[in-house]
């Protein structure tokens, strides 16, 4: 009788919204996702691609929310100068990311990447500095159309957001190894 229940009530709940899945691709600083072909497979299941992306241009696809792998391969000259695999990417619908999952694939060893997205529409206006260190920004801006993006060597940072004529500090945070850290500002 349970599992009678359990199939009802599983035949009954929504199917979860599916999610937009943006992944761009760097070697170090720089940005080569159009040199690159992105695929992505769901998690431990690399036998039939979920998506891939046409050369020239970067990855984005609607995908359910789940577990992904992701391979990147960057051609230059039509020769392969670089693969990178990035393993359980976990693409789920949290709230402060509004259906939208940004990924970065980096083709060297050492990086992170830091997301940063505003309440309201545009990219806002940030900079990355080296922990304690106020003087010289850490990264460029590699932006998209409503966030910011700093590919940077893992470790800890300084943001600096200026919004409404304010600047704030907001100290000490994490870019994660071979990951991509959203943080939405306060």
């Amino acid at each position: 009788m349970r599992s009678a229940w359990l199939l009802a009530v599983a035949l009954t709940m929504p199917a979860p919204a599916p999610l937009s899945l943006h992944i761009r691709v760097f070697n170090g600083s720089e940005d080569v996702s159009a040199e690159t072909r992105v695929t992505v497979f769901r998690a431990g299941e690399r036998q039939s691609p979920v998506a891939e992306s046409r050369p020239g241009m970067p990855l984005e696809t609607t995908v359910a929310p789940g577990s992904y792998d992701a391979q990147a391969i960057r051609e230059r000259d039509g020769r392969v100068v670089g693969i990178k695999w990035l393993e359980r990417l976990l693409v789920m619908p949290y709230p402060d990311e509004g259906g939208r999952h940004l990924e970065v694939i980096n083709l060297q060893n050492g990086f992170g990447a830091l997301e940063v997205r505003a309440g309201q529409p545009g990219a806002p206006d940030v900079a990355i500095f080296a922990t304690g260190s106020r003087q010289q920004e850490a990264a460029k801006l590699a932006s998209g159309a409503d966030y910011a993006l700093f590919v940077v060597p893992a470790g800890r940072y300084d943001l600096r957001v200026r919004r409404d004529g304010q600047t704030t500090w907001h100290p000490d945070i994490e870019v994660p190894l071979d990951r991509t850290r959203f943080w939405a500002m306060p």
